[in-house]
């Protein structure tokens, strides 16, 4: 059977303001035909479909219509959805009593029987456009504290999850192959530093490969925007974003996977580049240049207008040496005319401790949770870092507050 892999779509993004539902219009319409054209069995999206817990009617309106279109114009299609943690898990399953559930299953959260996590609900069937068997999906969903069954045995909880779901699979696929899916960042994954939250499960931010089972055909993964493929047991694969979702992912590879799953348990991975319908550009191309360089280059650009929706977003990068107060002024001024988005100023200013490199000035929108803590408890301490004990306990107090984004309003 051939399965499409893809991941965090991030429905109802903006940059600045900006709006990239013309990215997404163009990107679901490609999907579809890259659906049909791939004899695609199943749609397998592992995660993030929205960018936020209340995503706008826009963005709902968005999904259900590409997902009302496929079920209508391809004949035989199964669509697996799993939650990520920009999803509210009630908000994304909500509209399941109105869907054919022999066709379209949406899973938020780990579903629950007698007020427990119950894992042997995440096995989905499989099926070709024949409606013949052809494999079993364990579909786990983005795990929030709630999923988790109680550690035993000096196993944790998402390790034991994992287990038993996959021993309910293996229990009921014969000699199907077994796919396997996860929202969450595995250890040896590379993260996008301006735009992926970081994520903290079962106590850490990172889990461990060994969690999967090497009999597995394939791991789909969401979270992490780099399209990349992990070392492990089998294999396994981020899809990555089917665009930039900021100026640090300019040069990945965006796109679908293509699996090909044989009766023999093996898959065959084929990456697929999706078009991108707005550039990224940067001045200066790489690194930082001074600001009166900037303003040359800027006046320099020679561009054709696409239209408002379509126009390229811009990062500049400026060396400052001090102070420089008017720098958003005179950037505005040399792009005057220009038709182009601009999304990020960065600054670089040289390092204040002699012989050390210079260090990029990071606004307070590109720190991570944790980097900000740690910065705080540094200035309030006489520059001492967090104890671990200490720095542990703040990422399970915000992954409870993240828990909380995602609850039913």
């Amino acid at each position: 059977m051939r399965l499409i892999h893809t991941s965090d779509w991030h429905l109802g993004h903006e940059i600045l303001g900006f709006d990239r539902g013309p990215e997404h219009d163009h990107f679901l319409a490609w999907l579809k035909g890259q659906v049909t054209a791939l004899a695609a069995d199943v749609l397998l999206v592992t995660g993030d479909l929205y960018d936020t817990v209340n995503p706008s009617t826009a963005a709902q309106g968005r999904l259900y219509e590409f997902l009302a279109s496929l079920l209508r114009d391809v004949p035989g299609l199964q669509i697996v959805l799993t939650g990520g943690n920009h999803d509210s898990a009630a908000r994304l399953e909500l509209p399941c009593p109105l869907l054919d559930s022999t066709r379209i299953t949406i899973i938020g959260a780990v579903p629950r029987r007698d007020g427990r996590p119950d894992p042997a609900a995440l096995s989905v069937p499989l099926r070709r456009r024949d409606g013949t068997p052809a494999a079993w999906c364990v579909a786990v969903p983005y795990l929030r504290p709630g999923d988790l069954p109680e550690p035993a045995d000096g196993e944790s909880g998402i390790a034991r999850l994992h287990r038993l779901a996959v021993a309910h699979a293996d229990a009921q696929r014969g000699n199907l192959p077994l796919v396997v899916t996860g929202h969450l960042h595995v250890t040896g994954g590379e993260i996008s530093e301006l735009s992926e939250r970081r994520v903290v499960i079962g106590g850490e931010e990172t889990v461990p490969v060994s969690i999967y089972p090497p009999h597995a055909a394939y791991v789909a993964l969401g979270h992490l925007h780099r399209p990349q493929r992990l070392k492990g047991p089998t294999e396994i694969r981020y899809a990555g974003s089917p665009f930039p979702l900021s100026v640090t992912e300019r040069h990945y590879r965006h796109g679908i996977l293509l699996v090909e799953l044989d009766a023999d348990g093996r898959s065959r991975v084929e990456p697929v580049q999706a078009p991108r319908l707005v550039p990224f550009l940067r001045v200066p191309a790489q690194g930082a240049a001074p600001l009166e360089t900037i303003e040359a280059e800027l006046q320099a650009l020679t561009l054709d207008d696409p239209g408002r929706e379509r126009r390229p977003f811009l990062e500049v990068v400026v060396r400052l040496d001090g102070p420089q107060p008017d720098l958003r002024r005179r950037i505005d001024q040399a792009l005057q005319g220009k038709p182009v988005r601009l999304v990020r100023i960065g600054r670089e200013a040289p390092a204040a401790a002699a012989g050390q490199k210079e260090a990029a000035a990071r606004e307070l929108a590109e720190l991570a949770e944790t980097d900000v803590f740690a910065e705080l408890h540094r200035a309030e301490h006489g520059g001492q870092d967090p104890a671990p004990d200490l720095l542990q306990a703040f990422k399970e107090l915000l992954a409870e507050v993240q828990q909380a984004e995602g609850a039913p309003r």
